[in-house]
């Protein structure tokens, strides 16, 4: 193969997997195939850069590049070797000013556990002959690798929908619950996703539109004295949202059935089905937006910042939410890839006992 043919290969495949990511997202923005697309054609774009460059043989073109990568690779490679301790790091702001529930404490195990990782393989290499421990190694970097490829495609397919902003002529914004304080009060996290629905509310309006009809969808708690979607009602009739366009959806209890409950609203009110958008935090707007698409609402969702010290852990909670929506593939793909490295290893031992 010469050169000339090799460039026209990866123009080629580049240009297949552009167009098959822009397909694939058109059909539905929050599946995981997208993330993988967007990073194979990074990945595409970014051998076609280095063929340009090689081709073009110039030292200004190839200076450029090294300083490119050199500010891509440096910190990246100082995140990986860093990763865990700043995850404990982050494991104890978290635990300092949030609870100590299980669910705040995902960037406390990870960090550990890369932490404590080659102190574990070297003991593996002490207790268990050389074929075993060579599978146990396998298993181990099957089992990671896996897992990190699955969390790049999240991360990329989040990022990919997160970047595409909804148009503010919206008929109506679904704004998600969460906790209440002493029962009755809106928390700072549910304050936040409530103000930013009104400020997009605020600007449609100031673009010639009319205001759209809040919804304000959560249930009540065993520990709440009120269902979360009326103390958002008060909340938001009080910042001075028009108290005509707030209505309170009082009977949901997961994220499923903000969306469900909210889709009778709408329905019942007459509104376009696909006209409007949902309320939440950040990080949470990739997999409500799934929910909505269950529930036959074609809508997309805007994020409410949350505190840069919560985001990763709230961020891994959200990915591990995703990967059990298709646990059923995942034990599958897990199972297969186990049983093979089993095999193998099995094989090599019976092998070298052998010789």
């Amino acid at each position: 193969m010469n050169l000339t043919m090799f460039y026209a290969l990866i123009v080629l495949s580049t240009v297949i997997t552009g167009v098959s990511l822009v397909y694939s997202y058109r059909s539905n923005k929050v599946r995981l195939l997208n993330g993988m697309l967007l990073s194979f054609l990074l990945v595409q774009l970014a051998l076609l850069a280095i063929a340009v460059v090689s081709y073009a043989n110039n030292v200004f073109l190839t200076g450029i590049s090294v300083i490119l990568f050199l500010i891509i690779a440096i910190p990246l490679s100082l995140l990986i070797s860093w990763a865990g301790i700043l995850l404990l790091v982050n494991a104890f702001i978290v635990m300092r000013k949030e609870s100590k529930s299980l669910g705040n404490r995902l960037t406390l195990f990870l960090g550990l556990g890369i932490i404590l990782l080659p102190f574990v393989l070297r003991l593996v290499s002490k207790i268990f002959p050389d074929w075993a421990a060579w599978g146990i190694y396998l298993e181990i970097d099957v089992l990671v690798g896996y897992f990190i490829f699955w969390l790049i495609s999240f991360v990329m397919s989040f990022l990919l929908y997160v970047c595409l902003k909804p148009k503010y002529n919206q008929e109506y914004i679904i704004v998600l619950g969460a906790g209440l304080i002493n029962g009755r009060e809106v928390a700072g996290l549910l304050a936040s996703r409530i103000n930013r629905a009104i400020e997009f509310a605020d600007k449609q309006k100031n673009r010639g539109n009319k205001l759209p009809l809040l919804i304000m969808s959560g249930g009540q708690g065993p520990d709440e004295l009120v269902p979360e979607g009326e103390a958002m009602r008060n909340f938001a009739i009080e910042h001075g949202y028009p108290e005509e366009l707030v209505i309170a959806e009082k009977q949901s209890t997961t994220t499923y059935e903000n969306m469900l409950f909210s889709k009778e609203i709408i329905e019942a009110r007459g509104l376009s089905t696909n006209q409007g958008i949902f309320c939440t935090s950040d990080y949470h707007v990739f997999r409500a937006a799934g929910y909505a698409l269950q529930v036959g609402l074609k809508i997309d969702g805007i994020g409410a910042k949350t505190k840069r010290y919560f985001v990763y852990n709230a961020f891994i909670r959200e990915y591990i939410a995703i990967l059990a929506n298709h646990k059923k593939f995942h034990i599958i793909c897990l199972s297969v890839l186990t049983l093979g490295v089993a095999v193998g290893s099995v094989i090599i031992g019976f092998l070298s006992n052998w010789q």
